[in-house]
């Protein structure tokens, strides 16, 4: 979130519980995400294409790491975006019983 804005970052985090689920929902007022790319972020390597400049660094690993994290705890992500008004990424996981410790 802090190195795709623009402008000063602005991070909100909020955490619920729903139907035996915990929600962590992450809000930030980046440059967005283009509707055609959104289903693509999770998929290892994939960098949201930019032209031939690449302002900021890095390698397309981080959200298909978090993604793979969190599948493992059989959980979901999910975002929505619009370009130039931010990014949410809601993250659903189980809750965990003290018995399954």
């Amino acid at each position: 979130a802090i190195k795709y804005c623009e402008t000063r970052p602005k991070i909100n985090i909020k955490s619920y519980d729903k139907e035996n689920h915990i929600y962590i929902e992450i809000e930030d007022n980046g440059i967005g995400i283009k509707q055609e790319y959104l289903n693509q972020i999770f998929e290892k390597y994939f960098r949201v294409p930019t032209g031939d400049v690449h302002n900021v660094k890095g390698f397309g690993i981080g959200l298909s790491t978090v993604k793979s994290i969190i599948d493992s705890i059989h959980g979901e992500i999910k975002v929505k975006s619009k370009p130039g008004q931010g990014s949410t990424f809601i993250i659903k996981l189980p809750f965990c019983k003290e018995s399954e410790l």
